[in-house]
């Protein structure tokens, strides 16, 4: 797949994310339902706070991934060296990973609704075209050379 055709995919999947979300949203209900494990998730749903999540969690969580997936591939094809791939992966990983401990610190410290509405915040930069953009500036610019990653590719 090419590079113009990613971007246009994660346009396309901007634009109509109500319409994909609600998709996704009767395709997990219907899934669910039929393994018996809609009660499950309608309690797993209701645990949660409305601050940070008010559409059903599957949903939110196949559209969070595929749109991910998305803009990881297309890092893959802008970046010029592994390293820099490897980086960004880690850089990927690190902000998902202070997203899920602000979540747990604001669930065991008593669901404040600011720490909810910091963390979505995360989450909405995480899951948005921002960081590819910014990390392709970021490493044609000279921050790869900074970090000691080569800007050749390597054959």
């Amino acid at each position: 797949m090419s590079v113009g055709a990613l971007v246009i995919l994660l346009f396309l999947i901007g634009i109509y994310d109500e319409s994909i979300l609600q998709l996704l949203t009767s395709f997990w209900q219907k899934a669910l339902a039929a393994v018996g494990l809609q009660r499950q998730a309608q309690a797993l749903q209701q645990g949660i706070n409305g601050g940070i999540l008010k559409r059903f969690l599957p949903a939110v969580a196949t559209y969070a991934v595929l749109y991910l997936s998305i803009c990881l591939l297309l890092l893959r094809l802008l970046l010029p060296t592994p390293a820099q791939w490897r980086l960004a992966l880690r850089l990927y990983a690190g902000a998902l990973a202070v997203y899920a401990a602000m979540v747990l610190l604001n669930k065991l410290t008593g669901n404040a609704a600011w720490g909810y509405r910091l963390s979505r915040h995360l989450l909405d930069f995480i899951v948005s075209p921002l960081p590819v953009a910014a990390l392709v500036v970021l490493f044609k610019s000279g921050l790869g050379a900074a970090a000691g990653i080569s800007a050749q590719r390597t054959p």
